[in-house]
């Protein structure tokens, strides 16, 4: 939902806050960028929760199309941050 409704009960793994279905900006840069996409290529199959968009406990295909769709954007809607 976070491209219409910002939520406060989604997870947010690593505190920025911005959930993690919203967010691929690992290096917290402000943009989905190419070192984003190394930080995801790398933690794909495993259990990152960073990564794990969809909580589904694995960081799998569903997960690449949620960064596919997130790059080259700022994270966000936010319920916390600006």
């Amino acid at each position: 939902n976070c491209t219409e409704v910002s939520n406060s009960d989604q997870r947010d793994t690593d505190g920025d806050g911005y959930g993690n279905a919203c967010d691929a900006d690992f290096d917290n840069s402000g943009t989905v960028n190419f070192p984003d996409l190394a930080t995801f290529k790398a933690a794909f199959g495993s259990s990152n929760a960073d990564a794990d968009f969809d909580n589904s406990g694995t960081v799998n295909f569903g997960d690449v199309a949620t960064f596919k769709r997130l790059f080259g954007k700022a994270p966000g809607p936010s319920c916390c941050a600006p």
